[in-house]
Formats: structure tokens, sequence, C-alpha cells
């Protein structure tokens, strides 16, 4: 009996070192794969032409087809939502593994993140009313006079703010749609708006654009160029990829080929 209990003692230490050396082994497996595979959360706006996903839709559009060409390249798994501005902004700045777009590349924003590569130049403008001959702007500081019609914390509102506008002359409010329809309702007297993304809205509005003129070009952010940023506390491995898929997708012919999709679809 006593032997039968010793050998039952020894199998048992055996059976649960083996266990230990497997779930060991297993664990050793499993971290490094599932640091490989993270999730990239993708959060954006909705910008026409740029994105023109709605939330709970699929993300489409100009830039976001070359988001999405660049992530199906990386073959990591992802997951993507539509927010207002500031909301995609915040969790870009606050999260890991979370990819922004399209993200004006600025000195203030230097450190805050991965910047993967260039998908789009603005090119902005002030415009107002063909019909407001009471306006006149013959450059930047002559606008501060005027009430405008802003997207509430973009790069224009900060802009703006940075350059002496009072915050009493700006009217902000949560997407580019509304801050169009602001203006062109005549609630405002300017707007402050990438050309292209004007343009598109006149068209969808039905508005001639003759009934509406530009003012002043803001020649320093002219072709200011946006990117895909990746949060600064995002995964080493994912940023490599990222950076690898997008050195890899725009240098063939599948930026080309989305570009020119979209420019005839936009009648560009």
């Amino acid at each position: 009996m006593v032997i039968y209990l010793v050998l039952l003692i020894m199998m048992s230490r055996i059976y649960v070192t083996k266990l230990i050396s497997v779930c060991f082994i297993a664990l050793m497996l499993v971290v490094p794969d599932s640091q490989a595979k993270a999730t990239i959360d993708i959060v954006t706006e909705f910008m026409p032409p740029l994105q023109l996903a709605k939330p709970g839709q699929k993300m489409h559009g100009l830039t976001a087809d070359l988001v999405n060409s660049v992530v199906q390249d990386s073959q990591l798994p992802s997951t993507s939502n539509v927010y207002p501005w500031s909301r995609s902004y915040l969790l870009a700045r606050t999260k890991p593994n979370v990819l922004i777009f399209p993200i004006i590349r600025t000195k203030e924003r230097e450190g805050d993140f991965h910047w993967i590569g260039k998908i789009w130049s603005f090119s902005a403008a002030i415009y107002k009313h063909e019909s407001r001959a009471d306006i006149t702007v013959a450059n930047l500081d002559d606008a501060k006079k005027y009430n405008i019609s802003v997207y509430r914390n973009d790069f224009f509102h900060h802009y703006l703010l940075k350059n002496g506008f009072s915050p009493k002359k700006l009217s902000p409010v949560e997407d580019i749609e509304q801050s169009i329809k602001l203006f062109i309702s005549g609630r405002v007297d300017l707007i402050v708006i990438d050309s292209s993304i004007f343009e598109y809205y006149l068209k969808q509005f039905n508005h001639d654009s003759t009934q509406y003129k530009q003012l002043v070009k803001l020649t320093d952010v002219k072709h200011k160029d946006a990117y895909i940023a990746l949060s600064k506390s995002s995964s080493p491995s994912m940023v490599s990829k990222l950076m690898s898929s997008y050195q890899h997708v725009s240098q063939s012919d599948k930026f080309v080929d989305i570009r020119q999709s979209w420019a005839e679809k936009l009648g560009y």
C-alpha cells in the first residue's frame, strides 16, 4: 500500500511538471503571435469626397480607398469607425494601435504620431457669397471682422485661432457638412475650407459655384499634406508593417488607379 502511494505521488508530480511545461511553451507561442496580429482600430470622419461613409457604414472614398489598400496589404486585422473629428483625434492621441486619416501633418503634431504616408494635399481658401458686396477681404487679417463658419477642432479652426481670430467670430459645428450649410444659408459671412471639398458639396447641394467668390488663398496652408498616421503607443510590428505596406502600395499602380477612378466619378 505504501509503495502504491509513493508511486501515485511521483506520477502526480511528473504530470504536474509536464502540464506546467506545456502551458509555458503554449504561452511563449501565443504571446508573440497575438502581438503580431494586433488589431488596427481605424478612426476617421465624414469628409466627402475623401471619406464618404457615415457612422455604421463601410469606409469608402478617395482617401479611404487608399487607406483600405494599405491595410489590406499589411494583412493585419482591422476595425473601422466614423466619428466627429474631435473624438477620432482624441482616440488616436490616447489609445494604442489607432490609425487616423486624413490628418494634416504639422510641427505641433509631429511627435504625437507615427506618420505612415501622405494621401492628400489640402488647398484652402476663404469664400464669401458673390452677392455680399459689403464684405471686402484682401488678406487674412481683413477676415477677422467677419463671422466665419468652422468645423469644430479641425486644422482650420485651430489655424484661425492661432492667427489671432476671436473665438466670438468663429461658429464651430460638429461636422464639415453642417459648416458648409451654415455658410450657404447666409447665417455667417465667410468660410475657410479646402477648395476640392467645397466644390464637391456645392455639386451635391445643386448650388452654382459662381454664386460664391474665392477671396484669399491661404498660401501657408495651400498643399498642406494630409497623412495616414498611427498612434504613438502602437505596436512596433504594426508600425513597421504599415510603413512597409504603404511603400509597396504607393509605388505600385494601385494608388494611381484609385485616384483616377475617383477623379472620373467626381468629374475632376
